[in-house]
């Protein structure tokens, strides 16, 4: 393979007599491929290396290439998760060639495979619990005398601070339950109006159960004024906690 040429890999993932038919056509790779070493696999297309060069100074787009190359990322994974457990490899992580890539499976085979052992079974639910505004109130000022307006505006003041509380408790309550139908979790960093942002990672027996606790104690916290998101399933990216070496 020629210096401009290498192979981005997507993921690792069993090394089973399966293939990739069916799976998503590409806009700026060639097809994918499965290279094979002991049990296991890692999932690849050949690329123009220089595609990755300069992605981090390019503007975000829907159109653009950096936006392009990501969706192929993501498309590849969850064709190889409907087959397999799948640890989704870093954006942007290229090997040499086949023979670097077999070197990647070996040095990393038992933490892989134990990886792997893991996540099978799993699938990854996403859930963001944030502060709701409480709607302002107009406070007149004709009529009212000035210790009349500063004790309205402490009320509103201890009220919004109630109601945060109120919030918080019911976003402690849905994690309680969420958590206790998980394998693992992953907290996310926490903007200053989130009360919770985290992956779970859920055996899929217990997925209709985490559904449900996430609809109604979702919806407790909406009425508490929170905001709440919930997305999945998806490949467990936020449980691949593995470093590989990737060399030429």
């Amino acid at each position: 393979m020629s210096a401009e040429r290498g192979l981005c890999a997507y993921a690792i993932t069993r090394g089973a007599r399966w293939d990739l038919v069916g799976s998503p056509e590409l806009r700026a790779a060639g097809p994918p491929e499965l290279i094979r070493h002991d049990g296991l696999a890692l999932v690849v297309t050949e690329v123009d290396t220089a595609l990755f060069g300069g992605l981090d100074a390019e503007e975000p787009a829907e159109d653009g290439l950096l936006a392009t190359l990501v969706r192929d990322h993501d498309a590849i994974v969850r064709a190889v998760f409907e087959h397999e457990p799948v640890l989704p490899l870093r954006f942007g992580t290229v090997v040499a060639d086949e023979p670097a890539a077999r070197r990647l499976l070996s040095s990393s085979c038992d933490e892989v495979t134990r990886w792997l052992d893991r996540v099978a079974g799993h699938r990854e639910w996403g859930v963001r619990v944030d502060h709701g505004a409480q709607p302002a109130e107009e406070t007149p000022l004709t009529g009212l005398s000035g210790a009349d307006y500063l004790r309205r505006r402490r009320q509103s003041r201890l009220d919004d601070r109630q109601l945060k509380d109120h919030q918080s408790d019911a976003a402690r309550a849905l994690h309680s339950a969420l958590v206790d139908l998980a394998t693992d979790v992953v907290h996310r960093i926490q903007r200053p109006q989130t009360l919770l942002d985290a992956a779970y990672l859920v055996p899929e027996p217990n997925e209709d159960a985490f559904r449900r606790a996430a609809a109604e104690l979702g919806e407790e916290a909406r009425g508490r004024g929170a905001t709440v998101h919930a997305t999945g399933p998806w490949p467990p990216y936020s449980f691949t906690r593995l470093e590989l070496g990737v060399t030429g």
